[in-house]
C-alpha cells in the first residue's frame, strides 16, 4: 500500500492496521479521529486509475480497450460477495449497525460505500491493466498500479486515510456453485476471520441451522418457515424424494412423461412443484433411475413441466423424436 500512496503523490501513512474481516474493519474505523487525516481513497484508487487509463489510451485503440475491458468484467461471485457483506453488516446488533452506518455509510448504498471503503472485489478493473502490462509490455504506463496490485493479491478491503490505513483480510471461506452463486451444503458459504459468516444455498441466504443441522428439517419445519424461497431450499436439502415420500406434496397429474407433484401453502404463488421422471438411459444393470426436477408451480401437466426443463413448450417437446 505504500506504493499506492506514493503513486498518488502522497506520503505513506504513519500506521497500517490489519483487521480480520470487513465487520472488524468497520468497528475499528468508527474511531477515526482528526489526527488520522482525511479519507484519500479517491486519490489512491481513482486518481491512479485515471493516470494509467490516460497513458494506455495514448497507445491503444479504443476498440481494443473495450474488448479487453469486457473480458475483465466483475463476475457473479464478486457481486455476490459484495452483497453478502452488506447483509452481514445489517444483521449486527443495533449499536454496531449505527457504527457501521457512520464508518462505511452502508445505509446510503453501494455508491457511498465505494467512496469510503474499497474492497478487492471492487478492483476487477486491475485485470485490464495487468493484461496490458504482462502481454503488451506496457510497464511504464502501468507502473503506478503496482501498489494496488499488491493490495488486491494480499488483502480484502482497505480504508485509506492520510496518516492511517486500515486493511482487512480476505474471506477465510468462500464457496460457490457452478453458476457463481454463493453456496455451501456443509457450512458457511462466506466466512471471515473476524467471526462474521454468511450461509447460502444456491445464492439464497439461509439460516445456519438448515445447513448445520439438516437432519432436523421436517415437513413441519418447512411449513412454518415464512420465506417461501427458504422453504424451497429446505426441500432441496431434505431432497424432493423424501419430501414427497413423507407426504409433503400431492400428486397433481400423471402422463407418459412422469408425475407432477405440488405443494401449495397460502396461494398459487406460494407453492412448490416438481416433476418425477424416469431416466431414459438405463444404468449398466438395466435399471432406470427416478429423478425429481423442481419446476415452476403454475405448470399443469408433467409433459409441460418436463418440456420447461428443456426450455420448450409442451407441444414442442411432444414433437421431439428422441427424449432423454
Amino acid at each position: 500500500m505504500r506504493l499506492a500512496y506514493q503513486a498518488a503523490g502522497l506520503d505513506p501513512p504513519e500506521r497500517f492496521e490489519w483487521c480480520r474481516g470487513p465487520i472488524e474493519l468497520a468497528e475499528l474505523t468508527t474511531h477515526v479521529a482528526r489526527d488520522h487525516g482525511a479519507n484519500i481513497g479517491s486519490f489512491v484508487i481513482h486518481g491512479v486509475n485515471a493516470r494509467a487509463a490516460s497513458a494506455i489510451k495514448r497507445r491503444v485503440h479504443y476498440r481494443v480497450q473495450v474488448a479487453v475491458a469486457n473480458a475483465f468484467a466483475p463476475d457473479g461471485v464478486t457481486r455476490a460477495v459484495t452483497d453478502a457483506v452488506g447483509r452481514i453488516s445489517r444483521r449486527q446488533r443495533r449499536p454496531l449497525w449505527l457504527r457501521l452506518r457512520r464508518a462505511l455509510s452502508w445505509s446510503g448504498g453501494r455508491d457511498q460505500l465505494s467512496r469510503r471503503s474499497v474492497g478487492q472485489h471492487d478492483l476487477a478493473w486491475l485485470g485490464i491493466y495487468e493484461y496490458f502490462h504482462d502481454v503488451c509490455g506496457f510497464q511504464a504506463e502501468t507502473e503506478a498500479l503496482q501498489g494496488l496490485w499488491q493490495f488486491a493479491k494480499n488483502a480484502g478491503w482497505m480504508l485509506p486515510h492520510e496518516r492511517m490505513c486500515w486493511l482487512a483480510e480476505r474471506p477465510s471461506v468462500l464457496g460457490f456453485d457452478a453458476r457463481s452463486r454463493l453456496h455451501s451444503a456443509t457450512g458457511p458459504a462466506l466466512q471471515f476471520l473476524d467471526g462474521s459468516s454468511f450461509y447460502a444455498w444456491k445464492g439464497i441466504e439461509v439460516p445456519a441451522r438448515i445447513i448445520e443441522r439438516p437432519e432436523q428439517i421436517s415437513i413441519y419445519t418447512i411449513d412454518k418457515e415464512p420465506d417461501v424461497r427458504i422453504r424451497h431450499c429446505m426441500i432441496e436439502i431434505m431432497t424432493p424424494q423424501r419430501y414427497v415420500a413423507n407426504g409433503g406434496a400431492i400428486r397433481v397429474a400423471e402422463d407418459e412423461t412422469g408425475i407432477l407433484w405440488r405443494k401449495t401453502w397460502w396461494s398459487s404463488v406460494d407453492a412448490w412443484a416438481a416433476v418425477e421422471v424416469i431416466n431414459g438411459t438405463p444404468e449398466p444393470d438395466g435399471a432406470r433411475k427416478r429423478y425429481f426436477l423442481q419446476v415452476p408451480s403454475h405448470l399443469q401437466t408433467p409433459r409441460e413441466a418436463v418440456a420447461w426443463t428443456y426450455g420448450l413448450t409442451a407441444s414442442e417437446y411432444a414433437r421431439l423424436a428422441i427424449r432423454t
